[in-house]
This record gives structure tokens, sequence and C-alpha cells, in this order.
């Protein structure tokens, strides 16, 4: 699909190597009962174009660009909950586009039309990320078809301590689960948000057993015990102060790609 200036609109990869490049992930905490017409409402604005001779959505039409991924949870703290990953080139450009984009008539004729007299969002958030280190976009294998199941891991570290957490995760957390069936999508430092430092872990698994037998595993891992006892005699605690986890399932329209279509 092509605007009128000839330029692609569809999802195509993205170049990340602008230092001022970032990410957003945005998620909603759904009204019970209504996730499924969220998942619609943004089909309808950011995917699916208007019955114009752009075909552009109205994402497309103020600049905001197509989701890397988004997601329904299917377990997890925050339920039910939509969630959804956008790659901006720059925060100026991010902060023309969404303010232009809520002011726009078109998208308040929306929400009023699909919240039908009742909000179907209680509460939105939204994280400002950039690519961890401990994501390593040159070896991770193709993201499998059938890798169905996907999960958000969110590392809440001791403040000071990120890159100990960052190492542990590149030498050892996800290349072992990268071992036992999963593949890392990506992995985020998160600039702005909730609960800060924080790095944001995206990982594909082929169904819920082979990552239920994953952590089991890796819960047991020598390595893993190892690096404890070293951050103890090291720190005196653990660099970690939780770890929070979301089992995802991929939306059709905007199924993440390997590595998120991202080259580094």
């Amino acid at each position: 699909m092509k605007n009128k200036g000839g330029e692609d609109i569809g999802r195509k990869p993205v170049r990340c190597s602008d230092d001022n490049m970032f990410f957003e992930f945005r998620f909603y905490e759904c009204t019970s009962g209504r996730l499924a017409e969220e998942v619609a409402r943004m089909h309808e604005v950011a995917v699916a174009g208007e019955n114009d001779d752009t075909g552009a959505s109205l994402f497309d039409q103020f600049g905001i660009p197509r989701p890397l991924g988004a997601w329904t949870a299917v377990a997890g703290a925050r339920m039910p909950l939509f969630g959804y990953i956008l790659a901006w080139e720059s925060l100026d450009r991010r902060d023309v586009c969404f303010p232009n984009f809520w002011a726009d008539p078109r998208w308040a004729a929306v929400r009023e039309r699909t919240d039908a007299g009742s909000p179907m969002v209680e509460h939105i958030e939204n994280w400002l990320m950039a690519p961890s280190a401990a994501w390593n976009r040159h070896s991770v294998r193709p993201l499998p078809p059938a890798h169905t199941l996907h999960e958000m891991r969110i590392h809440h570290c001791v403040a000071g301590r990120g890159p100990a957490v960052t190492e542990y995760l590149a030498e050892i957390e996800l290349p072992q689960a990268e071992i036992l069936g999963a593949t890392a999508v990506g992995v985020f430092d998160v600039l702005i948000g909730p609960d800060m430092p924080a790095i944001v872990s995206f990982l594909a698994w082929p169904d819920y057993e082979t990552q239920q037998a994953g952590w089991r595993r890796i819960d047991v891992e020598p390595r893993v015990h190892e690096r404890r006892r070293r951050w103890s005699a090291e720190f005196g605690l653990n660099p970690i102060r939780g770890v929070e986890q979301t089992l995802l399932r991929p939306l059709d329209y905007a199924r993440p790609l390997a590595n998120f279509g991202i080259a580094p």
C-alpha cells in the first residue's frame, strides 16, 4: 500500500542506527468484556485504510508508524490487556504526530462511536525505550511461525545496577532460554516509565508447555545460582528487585517479525 507520494505505508524493516531513534510501548488495561472491541478499534485507526484514494489509516495520515508488534495478554498481573510497540525516528516527531492525531475530529468520532457511551479502556501506560545491549540482533535466529505464545519479562533493577542485569541477560538468561526453545524478539531499556530502572524482554515460545519447562530448567541452572552468589559478594544484594511476567498472544495484523524487523 502506498500513499499519494508513492511511499510504501505498509510494514518494512526499521533501521536502528540513529542515536535519536527510540521505541514506545503502549498498553491498555481494558474494561472487562471489551478487550476485543479495543483490538478492533486499534486495527481501524492504525492499519485499516480509509475509503479514499490513499488507502492510508489514520495513523499513516498523521505520520504515526505502524505497530512493530501487538498483543493481548493471556496471563499476567494486568488483565484484560492490549499492547503494541512503535518505532520513532525522534522524540520531536513523536511529540508532533500523536498530539495532532488526538486532536483530530476523526479520531474523536471513532472513539465516541466505539466507546458506545462508556469507555472501553480503564488505564493506559506508555513507556519510552531504547534497544538494550543485551539484545544481540546479529545472532538470533528468525522467528519461527509456530511460536505463537509470546512472553514479556520486565526485570526491575536496583538503581545503578542495570549494567549487571544487562550482562546477566546477555550472558546467561537469554541464551539459555533460546537453547530451551524460545526466540528473543527484542530487549529494551526503559528510558521513561513507571517503576524504573527496568529492562523489558520479549520472547516467543512454541507453546505453553515449552515455556513452563524452560523456566523450570533455568531456575535450577548452576550459572544462574553462581551469578547470584557473585552479586551477593560484590554488591551485598541481588540487583534484580523483581521480575514481572506476562504471557501474550500476538495479533495477526501486527504479528512481530524476527527482531521486530529491526536492522542494526
